[in-house]
């Protein structure tokens, strides 16, 4: 059952010629429906917001000298920031994955250039493809296997 929002929320500054209808939250909301996963897209940020945070706390400890470092990659082992990190990436994946493959396959133009656009049903998994190249190779670089 909806229920009603602020009452005055969607007043005009001065009245005109219609009436505006009255404010309500949607059916469902926030919970239920297609609400749940945009609202679960929306809760990555507070992930990403997390994961910059301690960024910053590494290049704080990093400029500290390496007492501060060496302390700080002591703290980064611990059971607690290791359960977070596990669980920042799953959510990064499920993240990438909902943007990148279910969203950008519904996005994309009718036509690419001076090719038709291939069915709906090759965009995911040529897009996940990609996806997984693309990750590896950030892993290889970052791992040192490629300069």
């Amino acid at each position: 059952m909806a229920r009603l929002s602020h009452p005055g929320a969607m007043q005009p500054s001065r009245p005109g010629a219609t009436r505006t209808a009255p404010a309500h939250m949607p059916d469902k909301f926030p919970a239920g429906g297609r609400y749940r996963s945009y609202m679960a897209f929306g809760a990555t940020s507070f992930f990403y917001l997390a994961v910059a945070l301690g960024m910053l706390r590494i290049a704080w400890a990093l400029g500290s000298g390496p007492d501060a470092w060496a302390a700080h990659q002591a703290r980064l082992e611990s059971p607690l920031e290791v359960a977070f990190h596990v669980l920042a990436f799953g959510v990064f994946v499920w993240a990438g994955w909902r943007f990148l493959i279910v969203l950008a396959a519904k996005a994309n133009p009718p036509r690419i250039g001076p090719l038709p656009r291939p069915p709906l049903e090759l965009f995911p998994p040529m897009l996940g493809a990609l996806w997984v190249l693309a990750s590896a190779a950030v892993v290889i670089v970052l791992w040192g296997i490629f300069p």
